[in-house]
């Protein structure tokens, strides 16, 4: 009985980054491109989603001095 393993790659800059089997799920970052990716693997193969994390220090105003 043959096991599938998929490798997954970053979405953005290609980069190859995790083997996984089917039915199972990772998150990590890519350290070339420095995007946080969410990893699924499902029976035909791999979805990998870029998430966006908004900066906090964009929503603070600090008064000039």
């Amino acid at each position: 009985m043959d096991k599938n393993i998929f490798m997954a790659s970053c979405p953005i800059c290609g980069r190859s980054l995790f083997k996984g089997t089917p039915d199972s799920y990772i998150e990590g970052g890519c350290p070339k491109c420095k995007n946080y990716l969410k990893i699924s693997y499902t029976p035909n193969g791999v979805q990998s989603v870029v998430c966006v994390v908004k900066d906090e220090k964009e929503n603070i105003l600090m008064p000039k001095r």
